[in-house]
């Protein structure tokens, strides 16, 4: 028998009503971890409605978290051959290598089968092993590496009829929502941004949607500081839709002191991650955990409406893998 709960703050941005599966302690359920922010529950914009059924099929591919063995049982899963776009975050001395930044994530998504290009898009010139390299620096604005990298995806993919998938760390999902909200925005309307995106999901690892605290003088930091112009341009419209739906799924963590999970949650998707205190899932390890069934963490496929916690759940990387081939599932 279910026990419901009233509404607890159990995920930072949420608000949400727990439903204890039979035999679960309440007390692993409701006690938010220590200094854990809140804020107002985000509500679902009409655009993400047409999402309805890929969010379902992405929700059967989370089973995986309560239920490794089972996975582990099942056939495997069906190849994919969407492209997926790998999007580092912001590098101070003004170059990533993205083959070392990547190189685990990719293992995750080919062992979920995906048998498309993975693509590294590098935005700094100093940038190196990148599929593809912006020729920019510190001082180029998010919104504009947005609009670099909306035009690539609708150049190569789109304006061919092929969805692509995101997957963003820390500044590089903010680029990937940039993309997305600069075409909502101007598409259609100005030369400057492509007319439409086919994006199907797009999965971002500990992003500041809320800001960061930084302090030098370029204009990405700028940008990345709460209340900044940018920030505030984002937020306008979010959850952000490409052509035929785009499913959103957001991951953070306790441990992360650089983008808390206040900031890295702070946006509408349908589906959020958290994983707990005590797991090492820093700023940096978040993109290279990729292995294991027995993390424990909190999520919500409801939008903040309904939230379960976990103690065997996928890596960080694997996570982000099945939230990619939801729309396969």
């Amino acid at each position: 028998m279910r026990r419901r709960l009233r509404p607890a703050r159990l995920m930072p941005g949420l608000v949400l009503t727990v439903v204890l599966a039979p035999g679960t302690p309440a007390h692993a359920q409701i006690t938010p971890a220590q200094s854990a922010p809140a804020e107002t529950t985000p509500t679902q914009s009409a655009s993400a409605q047409s999402t309805s059924a890929h969010a379902a099929s992405a929700q059967t591919a989370f089973a995986a978290y309560g239920a490794p063995a089972q996975v582990a049982q099942a056939a495997p899963p069906a190849p994919i051959k969407r492209p997926v776009y790998l999007v580092h975050g912001v590098q101070w001395d003004g170059g990533t290598d993205c083959e070392t930044s990547w190189q685990n994530a990719k293992g995750a998504l080919r062992r979920q089968n995906f048998r498309g290009p993975l693509i590294t898009w590098g935005y700094y010139r100093d940038d190196r092993r990148c599929s593809v390299t912006y020729q920019g620096d510190v001082d180029t604005g998010i919104m504009e590496l947005g609009r670099r990298l909306a035009w690539e995806i609708y150049t190569r993919h789109s304006r061919h009829g092929r969805p692509v998938g995101l997957l963003g760390h820390s500044m590089g999902g903010l680029i990937a929502a940039a993309a997305l909200v600069g075409v909502h925005k101007y598409g259609g309307r100005t030369r400057t941004w492509p007319p439409y995106l086919r994006v199907t999901d797009v999965v971002t690892l500990s992003t500041p949607f809320q800001g960061v605290t930084c302090a030098a003088a370029r204009l990405q930091c700028h940008d990345l500081r709460a209340g900044s112009p940018f920030l505030r341009w984002l937020a306008s419209y979010q959850n952000p839709q490409g052509r035929g739906g785009t499913d959103w799924t957001l991951i953070g963590a306790y441990d992360d002191t650089q983008v808390v999970p206040r900031s890295a949650l702070g946006t509408a998707a349908r589906h959020k991650i958290v994983y707990l205190r005590g797991q090492r899932v820093t700023h940096t390890n978040v993109r290279y955990f990729a292995k294991g069934a027995r993390w424990k963490f909190r999520y919500s496929h409801q939008w903040g409406k309904q939230v379960h916690q976990t103690a065997k759940g996928a890596a960080p990387l694997r996570a982000a893998a099945l939230a990619l081939r939801g729309r396969a599932q």
